[in-house]
């Protein structure tokens, strides 16, 4: 019988379709057993006798025989490992699913989105901060900017904008002051 089979993964190899089917056919037994030994789910059986199928003219194209290995002992292992892997392989979960008393799982499911009180509040104070911005002048935006937004520190913004570090604090604190004005009066 091996003999047989080498032969027909032989032609098989170099396009005979016969040989494929013969292949197949005497092979269905071992697909039928590994189905039955590692997945052994009734409602998917058809499924996965052709996955079988596939895996054998998978294995028929990839087939080595110099690396002195049996065709079938080749095979058997793809097939097992294949319907192991079928373990593996999540279900998917339809959020619209009940659960408990009509409750569907997307009910269990924590919001961490804004609400539209959060919109508005944050839309308030983003416009607040965009008025307050423009208030300022030219040099007290830009240290503002500077240290606030883009984290630099006050020695390093005198350097930039070639002023004196003392220049750089007092402006800050003005723009602060102005700041906090106008956010006040705008909430």
């Amino acid at each position: 019988m091996y003999r047989e089979i080498e032969s027909l993964v032989t032609l098989g190899k170099k396009g005979d379709r016969s040989s494929k089917e013969k292949l197949l056919f005497k092979l269905k037994p071992l697909i039928l057993s590994s189905i039955k030994r590692y997945y052994n789910d009734y409602s998917q059986y058809d499924d996965f006798i052709q996955e079988g199928y596939e895996i054998i003219l998978s294995c028929i194209k990839n087939y080595d025989n110099s690396k002195e290995t049996k065709f079938l002992g080749y095979v058997k292992l793809q097939l097992k490992y294949h319907y192991l892997d079928k373990h593996k392989e999540k279900s998917l979960l339809s959020l619209n699913e009940t659960i408990d008393d009509g409750e569907e799982f997307i009910d269990y499911i924590k919001d961490d989105g804004f609400g539209p009180l959060e919109i508005a509040i944050n839309n308030q104070e983003r416009e607040s901060l965009y008025r307050g911005l423009s208030s300022l002048s030219k040099r007290q935006r830009e240290i503002f900017i500077n240290y606030y937004i883009k984290g630099m520190n006050m020695v390093d913004i005198s350097k930039e904008l070639d002023i004196s570090y003392r220049t750089v604090v007092n402006t800050k604190t003005k723009a602060v002051e102005k700041m906090k004005k106008i956010i006040n009066k705008n909430i």
